[in-house]
């Protein structure tokens, strides 16, 4: 006879209260797909941006489909993708980057507001902005996918020619981020290939990045959209080995603490170079050379060491460039001071009607020195309703020429307690420069 074990029927309806009939079919989908997610041809082990506009990546397993176009019902070709993440729970960030099939694609589309399944829509980046930025001249190369437009032809009745114009026009979707943000208006890219490279400038408007990932958050934007038309590429001013628009203007400038190097064999000087990109301060490495070590040596950090008697030149180059400054180094038995002074401007003349304001400074071997000066002005035969002078502080003065004097001029005099000499200055009035415009 056979034994049957009685199981009751009865529902604990304390351990499942807290259950919803929708979080009981999330559990019952996830465990669904947990058990069914690798088995399909279509899943591929891709890389995904770990955090928008950090381009660090890290593993992700996911499957991949087409896109229809809801439009027309048509799938999209195969430069857009859809992605299905094993995680239901995943909320995929609009802009996101990811790496596969040896191609950079962005997240156009995110399905977090309306699906239960975790998906998004990415389309390949088929080309790269490629720039620097004009602030601190760093390179930045920035993968996005462009699209061309060509214009609709006219109505040749109401708006002049029957003839269909080519418009030139691109429209390109990036990422939004620090880098791209710096991205401005009428900036010029290039495309293509060493061979047939096609330049393109953005047009006023062009620039739009108002999208919001929630509506009244207008820091949250993660989509870049840029128009641009047609332009013409500039031999001299684009870099066309590596596709870089406006990248050979020269904007670096070198600064030494030090205009010139004097002094006694065995003594050292420490030499600092800064170095501004389009007159903003910026941080670059820097090559320290001398041509003649047998007088005078410089470290990496750019301490000159005196050797022998002579002369030679230190040079300060930017590390992987060509801009580069130098510094005159004389090297003596028995070190002796020099000194100079200079004006700023070294502008020798006023013109009628204009005055002009000269600024003193005070050199000791090369270094600028915090000095005040004694400054007279000397009229010679220039008569006094000519000119006003004025002595603004101890290290400027301004001239004001009432009416031009060609016959002599006036004679600025400069002593200082620390200057061995007296320092003498010319300065003439001249008429003003007229144009005869009524040709």
């Amino acid at each position: 006879m056979a034994a049957y074990n009685y199981k009751s029927s009865r529902i604990n309806l304390d351990s499942i209260k807290t259950e919803t009939p929708k979080n009981q079919y999330i559990d019952l989908l996830q465990r669904t797909i947990d058990a069914q997610f690798y088995n399909s041809p279509n899943w591929w082990e891709i890389y995904e941006e770990t955090s928008v506009g950090s381009f660090t990546f890290s593993k992700v397993d996911v499957r991949i489909d087409g896109v229809i176009n809801a439009e027309t019902g048509l799938k999209l070709g195969d430069d857009w993708k859809t992605l299905i993440f094993k995680d239901i729970s995943k909320s995929p960030e609009l802009g996101t980057y990811y790496k596969f099939d040896n191609n950079i694609w962005l997240t156009v589309n995110i399905e977090k507001y309306k699906n239960i399944t975790s998906t998004c829509t990415v389309r390949r980046c088929n080309n790269t902005l490629r720039w620097i930025d004009e602030k601190t001249g760093a390179l930045y190369i920035e993968p996005c996918a462009i699209e061309y437009v060509v214009k609709e032809p006219r109505n040749y009745i109401t708006q002049g020619s029957p003839f269909p114009t080519p418009g030139g026009f691109l429209h390109i979707e990036t990422q939004f981020n620090t880098r791209t943000n710096l991205i401005n208006e009428n900036q010029r890219f290039l495309f293509g290939n060493p061979n047939h490279w096609m330049a393109y400038k953005i047009i006023g408007t062009g620039i739009n990045d108002f999208k919001n990932t929630t509506t009244y958050n207008w820091q949250d934007a993660r989509i870049l959209t840029l128009d641009l038309i047609a332009d013409f590429v500039n031999i001299n001013q684009d870099d066309v080995v590596n596709g870089i628009a406006d990248a050979n203007t020269i904007r670096y400038e070198i600064d030494l603490n030090k205009a010139g190097l004097v002094g006694a064999i065995g003594a050292k000087e420490q030499l600092v170079a800064s170095v501004k990109y389009n007159g903003n301060t910026v941080q670059r490495a820097i090559e320290w050379m001398t041509s003649n070590p047998s007088v005078a040596t410089v470290d990496s950090g750019g301490v000159v060491s005196f050797v022998d008697v002579g002369e030679c030149t230190i040079i300060a180059k930017i590390k992987d460039s060509t801009v580069k400054t130098e510094c005159q180094v004389s090297v003596v038995e028995i070190a002796e001071d020099i000194y100079s002074i200079l004006i700023d401007p070294n502008s020798n003349y006023v013109l009628e009607g204009d005055t002009k304001t000269y600024f003193i400074k005070l050199y000791k071997n090369g270094v600028e020195q915090p000095d005040a000066f004694s400054i007279e002005c000397i009229p010679n035969n220039v008569p006094p309703s000519k000119f006003e002078f004025t002595v603004i502080d101890g290290n400027s003065f301004k001239i004001k020429n009432i009416e031009k004097d060609v016959s002599s001029n006036l004679t600025i005099r400069i002593t200082t307690p620390n200057y061995p000499g007296v320092f003498l200055y010319d300065i003439s009035l001249r008429g003003a420069w007229l144009y005869d415009v009524s040709n």
